[in-house]
This record gives structure tokens, C-alpha cells and sequence, in this order.
């Protein structure tokens, strides 16, 4: 008789073995593979968040860059309603709403005489009594194409500005509390008298000159709360309006801070030549579990330096 050939075969032991590493080589596969993909999409979103913060950087940019450096006030510290004062160097951790004057847009464009563009207005002037002179400002066509007289639905005003030295009490000097103007830094526009002349509610300064002075319409506030960036817009201190009386306009969502902060390094603060101001917006990042996050180790900063002119 032919002997039999015995076929050796893996015992149950040798399988689950075999079963064993390939579970490893495959959980270390899919491991590996897990972590490419999800740093792959953290590194999406991290360029994603990025691309969002600077966008917002570039819009607010424009508004700080016809802001009255003056009249910059931090407000509502930490969601808690008050002033602040004026934004202070190294002062990032708390949140402020940042509020602030501006020039008016079409004085600063001007008007075409004919023959050349002629300003619209003068931030140089002298006060009288209850007036504003300046001589290279022509009021009356700035009033022909947006009506300044305060008992005009437009309801223009003129910012003085002359130096925070000048009073203790930012957040009182500047309108922003019920005491408000003490110092009689806003002046309303009662008529356009001459192309060089307004008649003013107030005089400006009891000394009689004014130095710089802007004609303003509007203020603007920022501010970041609960995850969303908004604007504020159309709101007048000069009348004893807070930011919070105008409609909000979203700028953009998962933002989680907002600053505004001076360096003197820079600029001497109102300086002729306007000032330096870092603004800095961070948006939430993600967690080991790639879900939003506040935690301020994984939010996303960035900053941008802007020319305050005025």
C-alpha cells in the first residue's frame, strides 16, 4: 500500500495569532491613515480661518483708516456695560466693544469746481462764538451735496480735537456717558453761513480757537461677542446715542476676540501725522477632536497694523 502524505495545517492557535498581527497591521494602517486625512483637513481649515480673520482685517481697515484717533474708546468691557477709556499697550485678554468718530466721507472727496477739486472741508479752523471759520473749506457745496444743518435729518457735527491731556475723563469727554460733552468736544451744526462760516450750537473751546477740527456724521462701533462680529454704524454721541441704539450688520462668524492697541514706539499718540494702531481679531479653532473651540491655546490670531490719519 501507498503511505498517505500528512498535510500539516495551522492549528486554531497559529490562526488567531495570524488574525492577531494583521488587526495590529491594520489598525496601525488605518490609524496612520486617519491621521493624513485629518491633517489634511485641519490644515484646510486652519488656512480656511485664516483667509476669514484677514478678510475681516481688510474690511474694518478702511473704516479705523478715516477714524479720529481722539475719539478711539474702549467700551463694555467683557460684556459688561461701562467706559473704558482709550485702548491701552499690552491690554488683549479683556473684551471691549471699540468705538470711534469719523470724518465725513464726502468732505474728504471734495468737489469739482469746474476746473479743479476743491476740499470740502478743513480740519484746521478758528471758533469764534458759536462759530467755525476755516478758509480753505467751501461748506456750501459740502452742504449742497449732503445737508450739514443739524436740524437736517443728517444731523452733521464738528469733532474738536485738541489732545487727551486735555480732560481725566475719556469716556465723559467724548459723549459716551449720560454726563457726556462736558468739554464741549462736539459742536452741532446749526446753519452754513458762507462758504468759509457755520453757525454752531456751542462754541467749540472758551479759549475762542479750535485748532483741528472735523465735520463728522457718524460713528462706528466693533464689536465681538458670543461668536459673531458686528458693526455698528449711524449712531451719534454728539446726541447722547449709544452704539447699541443702531442695527447691528454681521461681519463675520466663529470670532471669539477683538482688540484694537496703541504703541507709542510708533507714533507720539496725536501726532500730525495720525497714528499707528494694531488690530487684532482671533477666531475659534479646533479641538484633538477637530470641533470648534474657544480655548484661547487653539484659537487663531491674527493682527494687522493701520495708519489712523486723523
Amino acid at each position: 500500500m501507498k503511505s498517505m502524505k500528512q498535510h500539516a495545517g495551522f492549528t486554531m492557535i497559529e490562526l488567531l495569532f495570524v488574525i492577531v498581527i494583521m488587526g495590529i497591521v491594520g489598525g496601525l494602517a488605518l490609524e496612520a491613515i486617519r491621521q493624513y486625512y485629518e491633517g489634511i483637513y485641519r490644515t484646510e481649515e486652519y488656512s480656511k480661518r485664516v483667509a476669514q480673520a484677514d478678510q475681516m482685517l481688510e474690511q474694518i481697515a478702511h473704516y479705523f483708516e478715516i477714524a479720529i484717533s481722539d475719539s478711539i474708546i474702549r467700551l463694555d468691557e467683557n460684556n459688561l456695560t461701562g467706559c473704558y477709556g482709550i485702548p491701552e499697550t499690552g491690554d488683549d485678554n479683556n473684551d471691549y466693544t471699540i468705538a470711534f468718530v469719523s470724518v465725513d466721507q464726502d468732505g474728504m472727496r471734495g468737489f469739482w469746481d469746474g476746473t479743479r477739486w476743491r476740499p470740502g472741508w478743513s480740519r484746521d479752523g478758528v471758533a469764534g462764538i458759536n462759530t467755525l471759520f476755516s478758509a480753505d473749506a467751501n461748506y456750501t457745496a459740502m452742504n449742497n451735496l449732503s445737508p450739514l444743518a443739524a436740524s437736517n435729518t443728517s444731523r452733521a457735527a464738528i469733532f474738536r480735537s485738541e489732545g487727551l491731556g486735555e480732560g481725566d475723563n475719556e469716556c465723559e469727554r467724548f459723549g459716551w456717558e449720560s454726563g457726556g460733552n462736558t468739554n464741549n468736544v462736539y459742536a452741532r451744526i446749526v446753519s452754513v453761513d458762507s462758504d468759509t462760516n457755520l453757525t454752531l450750537d456751542k462754541n467749540l473751546n472758551i479759549s475762542g480757537q479750535a485748532k483741528r477740527t472735523y465735520v463728522m456724521r457718524t460713528a462706528y462701533a466693533l464689536r465681538a461677542r458670543d461668536g459673531e462680529f458686528n458693526i455698528y454704524s449711524g449712531f451719534e454721541p454728539w446726541n447722547n446715542e449709544r452704539y447699541d441704539s443702531a442695527p447691528a450688520r454681521l461681519l463675520g462668524e466663529n470670532v471669539t476676540h477683538f482688540t484694537i492697541l496703541y504703541d507709542n514706539a510708533n507714533t507720539a499718540m496725536n501726532s500730525n501725522v495720525g497714528n499707528i494702531y494694531t488690530l487684532k481679531i482671533c477666531v475659534r479653532g479646533l479641538d484633538d477632536n477637530l470641533v470648534d473651540t474657544n480655548d484661547s491655546d487653539r484659537q487663531i490670531c491674527r493682527e494687522r497694523m493701520v495708519h489712523v490719519r486723523y
